[in-house]
C-alpha cells in the first residue's frame, strides 16, 4: 500500500552510490533524479509503452543515449521507479511504527504520513499501481514481497484499532482507502495544500474508523 507527481522522492546522491558510473558524483546523482522525475511524469501521462527514451531525454533535458549512462534500459528504469517507491514506503512505515505509540496514534502517524506523500508524489504511486504489471518476473517478485511485508503491517495495526475485524475484511479496508487517497493526485481544487491534506486524512480516518461500527437508525418521517 501507499507505494513513492510533480516531485519524486528518489535519486539522492545516498541512493546511488551503489549504481556506479556517472551517477556516482553529486552532478551524475542529480541528473538521475531529473530523468526519474521526467520519466515519472511521462509515464502517468502518456503510458510506458508510448514513452520513448527520446522523449524522457527531452524532457530531462539530455539526449536518449545519455540515459544510457544512469539506466541499462527504458524497463530498467521503470524497475528503479517502481522499486523505490514501494523502498519508500517501507521505510517511512518502520519509521512511525518504531515510535511505539498506541495504535491509534500509529494509525493516524500513518494516514498522515500516506497523505503526504501522495501530495508530493502522487504521479510516482500512481506509475507504480498503473506499470506494476510490465516489470520482469523477479523485478515483480521483489516489489511484492516488499509490499506485502508492508500490507501485513497495516492490517496487524488496523485489527488491534478495530478488534473486531478479521484480516480479510482489514486488508479491504487498507485497499480501499489507499484508492481513495490515489485519487487526489492531480486534484482539481480551489483548496490549499493544507486544507486537501486535512481533507483527505479526515476522509482516510473516517472511512477506517467506522468499519464494524453500528449504523444509526434511520426513522422514517410520517
Amino acid at each position: 500500500m501507499f507505494a513513492p507527481g510533480d516531485e519524486v522522492m528518489v535519486g539522492s546522491t545516498t541512493d546511488v552510490e551503489s549504481i556506479g558510473g556517472a551517477a556516482k558524483t553529486t552532478k551524475g546523482a542529480r541528473r538521475r533524479a531529473e530523468i526519474m522525475a521526467a520519466a515519472t511524469n511521462l509515464f502517468r501521462e502518456r503510458g510506458f509503452r508510448a514513452t520513448s527514451l527520446d522523449d524522457i531525454g527531452r524532457v530531462a533535458g539530455v539526449s536518449g543515449p545519455a540515459i544510457y549512462r544512469y539506466f541499462k534500459s527504458k524497463h530498467e528504469l521503470l524497475s528503479v521507479l517502481t522499486e523505490e517507491a514501494a523502498i519508500t514506503w517501507r521505510v517511512t512505515v518502520d519509521d512511525i511504527l518504531d515510535r511505539n505509540t498506541p495504535a491509534l496514534v500509529t494509525l493516524e502517524s500513518l494516514i498522515d504520513a500516506a497523505v503526504v506523500l501522495q501530495l508530493k508524489s502522487g504521479n510516482l504511486r500512481i506509475v507504480y499501481q498503473q506499470e506494476f504489471r510490465l516489470l520482469d518476473e523477479d523485478d515483480r517478485r521483489r516489489v511484492a514481497r516488499i509490499d506485502r511485508v508492508t500490507m501485513a503491517e497495516w492490517v496487524h495495526l488496523l485489527c488491534e484499532v478495530r478488534p473486531g475485524l478479521t484480516d480479510e475484511e482489514a486488508r479491504a479496508a487498507v485497499i480501499m482507502v489507499d484508492g481513495l487517497l490515489r485519487s487526489v493526485s492531480a486534484p482539481h481544487t480551489s483548496m490549499d495544500r493544507e486544507r486537501l491534506a486535512a481533507v483527505m486524512k479526515e476522509m482516510a480516518m473516517g472511512a477506517l474508523m467506522a468499519l464494524g461500527a453500528p449504523r444509526p437508525v434511520v426513522v422514517a418521517s410520517v
